[in-house]
């Protein structure tokens, strides 16, 4: 048995394409980088499409998720660890879907385990994130 997904969503005044660019290769220009390893060193966030997930600082990189699926005209998925151990990953999964005239923006964390409440409660920023995000690309 495994937890709930923690859910969120925002509509984005841009075709999905653009919204997915401006989730995966922009996300470090819209993350708060109080929600990185060193928000003081915080330079911004790297993403392979076909590899790690990191927080970039100077020189140093901060690998906390790993890309499984990267499709611009509709989805993004990956391997969730930052906050908590890589060996039990969580999954964040956003969809893009074109919806009033822009895109609707739904992002599910999960892959919550039987015993990862005390963890999965620590995961509040999403809907704080998705504004932060949506302003970025409007």
């Amino acid at each position: 048995m495994t937890l709930p997904p923690i859910v969120a969503e925002v509509t984005v005044p841009v075709t999905p394409t653009e919204a997915f660019v401006g989730f995966t290769a922009q996300m470090g220009e819209w993350w708060d980088p109080m929600l990185s390893p060193d928000g003081a060193t915080f330079t911004g966030i790297a993403i392979d499409p076909d590899g790690p997930v990191a927080s970039v600082h100077g020189d140093e990189q901060y690998v906390w998720g790993r890309v499984l699926e990267w499709d611009p005209i509709g989805r993004y998925t990956q391997e969730f660890w930052l906050g908590h151990a890589e060996e039990a990953p969580t999954r964040l999964d956003v969809t893009f879907t074109e919806h009033a005239g822009g895109t609707l923006v739904h992002l599910e964390h999960g892959g919550w385990a039987d015993g990862s409440e005390d963890v999965r409660a620590r995961y509040t920023h999403w809907d704080d994130l998705l504004r932060r995000y949506a302003a970025h690309v409007s």
